[in-house]
């Protein structure tokens, strides 16, 4: 079964003399809930004596794509917050290059305020070669996409000759398959076999089905409230017969999949905003040769959201416009941000499972320098960090936090400020 995974990489150059003074590296966060980062670094060693450009993504350790950097020679440098990660190294030429190198994986542990070494070899890929025919006639500028029992999947399109290669393949069992730059042809996969680092196959596809096409109208429910999708999330079609798949972004409330193989589909359909991803199938609809059918998707799980109001920490009933709010997890990493409205009301939300532990944050409003109008007397006061904690989230339900008062700055005479707070 098909899983949508993105898995691609980054590299960032980084001298190990450096590595001290990037420690601090980016948004400055609260002390109180954001340990120091650290730096994950190391070199980036190609066997073919060559150098490609490379890129660098970091995930979670369960594989939540988190970030992406360049590489700048041949080392990597990334400032991150304690913990563990997958980073993954990719070569940036074109797919159709054999020589390229395979995506590469390492994992490493970060500490806080410390440099953590570890290189990383790149493998070279293996590749697949072959030509594309459609109804027995060449298939120009066919697209071309390889898949292996690790759900992971390499495109290229084919020449005006029908010809194609895909280059920097992971070691493993590989399936082709293919459909015609026009849409209007299809077939079952082909096998490649097993490849190994720097093995290849070639192959001969003929489409000899006639493909349909799907149009799919997505959906949110919650609370007995159905809505049509108004974001744009990744969905990704997978055919229940071959294992095929096509993915498209969400336009107007639908996508819209071409060069289908007949059959019934479900779809893997990407999180976006609150609303937590899913695999369902498409009801109502069953793919015909030559033709379009149309189906329906409903997202049904949806995250906690945080409600509440920041006041003047001398005065309660003064609520607080334009201050920052912010929501971390137990580690301290930052899930969300916002700033409050004219009455002071703020809402934190996101993809957010059962959660405890998290502390939501305030500040005043950055453009402020810390100034900001404040209760009588004095109308206009220095404010500083405050935050409320513990506080938890449950899936799918609103935690209201109530008032969160944002303290007053105490009066520093090294400020060279008067005094911290002066008539409006």
């Amino acid at each position: 079964m098909f899983r949508s995974r993105v898995r691609t990489s980054v590299v960032v150059a980084a001298l190990a003399s450096l590595v001290g003074v990037l420690l601090t590296v980016g948004a400055a966060l609260p002390t109180e809930a954001a340990p120091a980062k650290g730096v994950a670094y190391g070199t980036v060693k190609f066997p073919q004596k060559d150098s490609p450009k490379v890129k660098v993504l970091w995930f979670t350790r369960d594989w939540a794509y988190l970030g992406t950097a360049n590489a700048q020679g041949d080392s990597y440098s990334l400032n991150l917050a304690p913990g563990t990660y997958h980073l993954q190294f990719v070569d940036q030429r074109d797919s159709y290059v054999t020589s390229k190198y395979a995506p590469t994986d390492i994992q490493v542990t970060v500490h806080s305020g410390q440099g953590t070494r570890k290189n990383v070899t790149m493998t070279k890929g293996a590749f697949i070669t072959g030509t594309v025919k459609a109804h027995g006639k060449v298939a120009k500028k066919a697209e071309v996409k390889a898949a292996n029992q690790s759900e992971q999947s390499f495109t290229t399109t084919a020449n005006k000759k029908g010809q194609f290669a895909i280059g920097g393949l992971p070691a493993g069992k590989y399936s082709l398959f293919s459909y015609d730059h026009k849409h209007a042809w299809v077939d079952k996969s082909t096998y490649a076999g097993k490849l190994e680092p720097g093995k290849s196959a070639n192959l001969a596809i003929n489409l000899r089905k006639k493909a349909g096409s799907l149009r799919v109208y997505l959906f949110t429910s919650a609370n007995g409230q159905k809505k049509q999708v108004t974001g744009n999330p990744t969905v990704t079609a997978v055919s229940k017969k071959t294992g095929q798949f096509w993915s498209k972004k969400v336009k107007g409330g639908n996508a819209v999949f071409e060069g289908l193989y007949p059959g019934k589909y479900k779809l893997v359909a990407n999180g976006y905003g609150i609303w937590f991803g899913k695999t369902a199938s498409v009801e109502g609809a069953t793919v015909k040769s030559g033709k379009t059918d149309f189906g329906t998707f409903t997202y049904t799980k949806r995250g906690g959201w945080i409600t509440g109001k920041v006041v003047d920490g001398n005065d309660s009933s003064f609520p607080m416009k334009a201050a920052a709010v912010g929501l971390y997890d137990s580690s301290g990493n930052q899930l969300t941000s916002t700033v409050t409205d004219q009455s002071g009301a703020f809402k934190l939300s996101g993809q957010f499972a059962t959660m405890s532990g998290l502390t939501v944050t305030v500040d005043p409003d950055p453009n402020g320098g810390g100034w900001m109008q404040a209760a009588a007397p004095g109308n206009y006061c220095m404010f500083t960090h405050g935050e409320q904690t513990p506080v938890s989230i449950t899936i799918g339900q609103q935690t209201d936090v109530g008032s969160v008062p944002l303290p007053h700055a105490p009066y520093d005479g090294s400020t060279g400020q008067p005094e911290r707070c002066q008539p409006s």
